[in-house]
């Protein structure tokens, strides 16, 4: 015999909570250096590293001058501006 559709009641939606909104993700693995001589270099490299990103940052932000997070906030870069200003006068 045929069976007709079967008559199943819709489940209600599971509660859902905070964490689970925003789960945490998992932060990437460092592996520390244990030799001297390497975490030296480690430590020469980030510092090149911030050194080189300060110095592109500034390079673009001489060359596009529109761009406000680059070369400073909105009120620093109009306190040039006034300052300029003043000196021309």
């Amino acid at each position: 015999m045929a069976q007709g559709n079967l008559k199943l009641k819709s489940k209600k939606a599971a509660r859902v909570t905070k964490k689970q909104l925003n789960p945490k993700k998992a932060a990437p693995k460092i592996i520390k250096a244990k030799k001297s001589t390497a975490k030296e270099a480690q430590k020469f490299v980030k510092i090149h590293q911030s050194q080189l990103t300060t110095s592109t940052e500034k390079l673009i932000s001489s060359r596009v001058g529109h761009l406000e997070l680059l070369k400073g906030s909105r009120r620093q870069v109009e306190k040039e501006n006034k300052e300029a200003n003043k000196n021309k006068k």
